[in-house]
């Protein structure tokens, strides 16, 4: 009983402090370009620290929606279609495209990125916009860096 209850302390703590990644959907069903999709979201974030400084490329919308942020060694990471908090920063869906949209002065600016895993999707294959469940980073908080 004692090794059980130290178990759940365990898996609490690596939750709470970031320091675990439990994905626990079965992609095995999926198309094959979803399922390439789901891992390449996944590894690239791996390979980024938490929270980060990246600067907003503007959101677009062709094929699919875009809302991407490059980090400073360069990697481009994409929010699009997650449950972003915002916070009260004036993002809209047209950004990198329409010079009077209300995020347009966000372009191209730098922001403290803090991140974490949520249950989402990914719009998938070729312009089809199938819908497949993911366990996918969204941005947990987001400031402004004024002076960096």
């Amino acid at each position: 009983m004692r090794s059980f209850f130290t178990s759940i302390l365990a898996l609490a703590c690596l939750t709470a402090f970031g320091q675990g990644f439990i994905d626990s959907l079965d992609y095995s069903s999926y198309d094959p370009v979803a399922q390439a999709e789901i891992a390449m979201i996944q590894d690239k974030f791996t390979q980024v620290s938490n929270p980060f400084v990246a600067v907003y490329l503007g959101s677009e919308f062709h094929d699919y929606f875009y809302f991407p942020f490059q980090s400073e060694d360069g990697m481009v990471f994409d929010f699009a279609n997650q449950n972003n908090n915002l916070g009260d920063l004036p993002f809209s869906e047209a950004d990198g495209q329409w010079e009077g949209s209300p995020g347009r002065h966000l372009v191209g600016r730098k922001f403290l990125l803090e991140w974490e895993y949520q249950r989402s999707h990914i719009l998938c294959c070729e312009g089809q916009n199938n819908m497949y469940p993911a366990m996918l980073p969204r941005i947990k908080s987001i400031k402004l860096l004024e002076n960096l």
